[in-house]
């Protein structure tokens, strides 16, 4: 993908008020896992859904919506006109739409993008899980828990 694309679709990100930094991680964590695990990939393709596999759930499209929904299944019907703004094709958007439905959802998948975006999310949640859990255990004592998080950021990626 080539810098301007992705500075085109950042600005967009942020004009929908999304989770810039989230994305960024899910295409961080997403790279890191294909390349441990040699999966193959279409990095044009991880890289937009990456950054929009949760667009139902940004502010901009949110109010859309009632109650309880599944961000994911609603997120996999609005990529296709995103995608096409981005000059994806047919193919293209179709695997878009499968690694956006099911990015939340284990066993369903036909492509590795799905995978990797899925497994990838699913890394930064737990990241941001585990944050929670070291505060609310030591509550009294936030230095102790800012130094467990940033020895936690420096080991967090095991070889295997």
């Amino acid at each position: 993908m080539t810098n301007e694309k992705l500075e085109r679709i950042e600005a967009h990100i942020t004009k929908l008020n999304g989770n810039l930094t989230h994305g960024k991680r899910v295409l961080f964590l997403s790279k890191l896992i294909a390349e441990k695990e040699s999966i193959p990939y279409d990095e044009d393709i991880l890289v937009f859904t990456a950054y929009f596999h949760d667009v139902a759930a940004y502010p901009f499209y949110k109010d859309r919506f009632t109650g309880i929904f599944d961000h994911a299944l609603e997120s996999s019907k609005l990529v296709p006109e995103l995608a096409k703004v981005y000059c994806f094709n047919d193919s293209q958007i179709e695997t878009i739409v499968e690694a956006t439905k099911y990015h939340d959802k284990v066993k369903m998948r036909s492509c590795n993008e799905t995978q990797l975006i899925r497994n990838a999310d699913g890394v930064d949640y737990l990241g941001y899980m585990a944050v929670f859990r070291d505060i609310t255990k030591f509550p009294n004592d936030l230095k102790k828990s800012s130094r467990d998080i940033k020895t936690a950021q420096r080991t967090i990626f095991y070889d295997y």
